[in-house]
């Protein structure tokens, strides 16, 4: 898990991640970003076809590359959207089938998987898997395979048995991120973009776009400035020497660097 696992700057304490004892998540990444002067696009969940395609449209405009986590349940209505973003050299992976937290919240307080619980998200999260392999397994583009091992946890929060069942399962990497733009709850398009800009105003989810950051959006119809927004903000991040990746990129170079740092 510590050289798989690429957390968030605000899941960091056994409160947050039930199961696992302080010792062992100081070993695990806090921080939720990559090394160099690369940013990592990424987008959640599920949507339809203008809210994906006004995304792919700016994404192509400015020549980047990003990964889409996608929430599986609703796929099968519309998979061309699926073969689309491959197409177009993303990398696509799962956020599970049906948003399975990996730990579970009651009265405001976070628990581990009981068995029940852990059994019911291995199943959900290899029909996720399933899913997205039968509908473009076979796309490749610059022989580059759009399906990744990678995943992201539903609602960013993890348990020990969460991960552990995740990466049994046979995902490679788990991925959360240290900029979580909660996209889908921004009423001010010109907040949204000071906040990606400069930083968000200071509460228990602020964040600032620096170097190596996995920032957290979504492909949702409610998410609605998103595609605006990036439409301006990619030229602002390339002109500030930003390059622009997909997160199945530099998991190895991550790994290597988590091994060596525990070393």
């Amino acid at each position: 898990m510590e050289q798989h696992y690429v957390g968030s700057n605000f899941v960091t304490s056994p409160a947050k991640m039930p199961g696992f004892d302080y010792w062992e998540t100081n070993r695990l990444d806090q921080v939720g970003r990559f090394n160099d002067r690369v940013l990592f696009l990424t987008f959640d969940d599920w949507g339809n076809d203008e809210s994906i395609n006004k995304l792919l449209y700016v994404l192509k405009k400015h020549h980047v590359k990003a990964t889409f986590f996608v929430l599986t349940e609703n796929v099968d209505k519309n998979p061309n959207l699926l073969r689309a973003i491959a197409a177009d050299g993303h990398e696509i992976a799962s956020h599970s089938d049906s948003h399975v937290p990996l730990a579970t919240s009651k009265k405001g307080a976070y628990h581990n998987l009981t068995a029940k619980e852990t059994a019911a998200m291995r199943k959900d999260l290899a029909k996720s898997y399933q899913k997205l392999n039968k509908y473009f397994g076979n796309v490749q583009v610059g022989g580059k395979k759009a399906l990744s091992l990678d995943f992201r946890p539903p609602t960013l929060e993890v348990s020990k048995k969460g991960l552990e069942a995740a990466f049994d399962v046979g995902f490679q990497y788990a991925v959360s991120g240290d900029v979580s733009t909660n996209d889908y709850e921004q009423t001010s398009f010109q907040k949204y973009l000071h906040d990606l800009k400069y930083e968000s105003g200071k509460d228990d989810n602020d964040y600032k776009v620096t170097n190596g950051s996995v920032i957290v959006m979504h492909m949702l119809e409610n998410a609605k400035y998103t595609a605006q927004v990036l439409d301006i903000m990619i030229p602002v991040w390339k002109k500030a020497g930003y390059s622009f990746a997909r997160v199945d990129q530099y998991t190895t170079a991550y790994s290597r660097q988590r091994a060596k740092e525990s070393n």
